[in-house]
């Protein structure tokens, strides 16, 4: 990734952070956006980033952090639209609000990005766009339709946009992570030991796992990989193992 440049979305913590260490450990040139405009700043200073404050369900601002990343560097190699948002409730207890949300954040803050890095890499003649999904595309789980929903419209749009974008030299691909070890976990005693035993591989992951997966994507590597979903969940959607045996 030497010299690359990076844009990766929701990149104060979780797997934008991960991703962007790593991809700063393999010698690019990233720039982070996240709607905390303090933490953002905080994070980029800390790990050496630049950070633009964006709420990705608005198109203008994430047409505004693409024009400002090719400004800045002059071109935009990689594009990772990993900003998400969940709620979970049941399906007759979820509210408009928690709906909109994570259809303007989950699928419209890919959408958007996809299309305005799309525009400055077929430009360019190249690039790579790399959306995060989730297993939950694949496997939904109670309590998560609009959530499973949205991320099963991001691998669905990618894989499109990919078909699109093939012979203009852009690939896009999608991560589906399983469980990991974020902020999006919820803050209940036990919580972790109980996530653990879910995982066929026996534990739930660290982001730096799953931004490793980027990074494949992202890099020289994955050149002859597009419109793929790489699920790296520990073997959470494979299967069931054996009740009893």
């Amino acid at each position: 990734m030497q010299d690359k440049v990076v844009v990766i979305t929701g990149g104060s913590s979780g797997l934008g952070r991960a991703t962007a260490e790593l991809m700063i450990a393999e010698g690019a040139r990233v720039l982070i956006a996240d709607i905390d405009a303090d933490k953002g700043a905080a994070v980029a200073a800390d790990i050496g980033a630049e950070f633009v404050r964006a709420d990705v369900g608005i198109r203008t601002e994430v047409e505004n952090l693409v024009d400002h990343a090719v400004a800045r560097f002059g071109k935009l190699d990689v594009m990772c639209n990993n900003a998400g948002v969940i709620a979970m409730a049941p399906l007759v207890e979820t509210t408009d609000f928690d709906f909109e949300r994570m259809v303007a954040v989950n699928l419209g803050g890919v959408f958007y990005g996809t299309r305005a890095a799309a525009r400055v890499m077929v430009e360019q003649g190249g690039g790579v766009i790399v959306n995060t999904a989730s297993n939950g595309g694949c496997s939904p789980s109670e309590g998560m339709a609009v959530y499973s929903g949205t991320k099963a419209g991001v691998v669905a749009l990618s894989k499109a946009c990919a078909i699109e974008l093939a012979p203009r030299g852009v690939r896009v691909n999608t991560i589906s992570p399983g469980t990991m070890l974020t902020g999006m976990v919820p803050d209940v005693e036990g919580i972790v030991e109980v996530l653990d035993k879910l995982q066929p591989i026996g534990y739930a992951a660290q982001p730096s796992q799953m931004a490793a997966g980027i990074l494949y994507l992202a890099s020289e590597e994955g050149a002859y990989v597009t419109g793929h979903d790489l699920v790296v969940d520990g073997g959470a959607t494979a299967g069931r193992a054996a009740v009893g045996v």
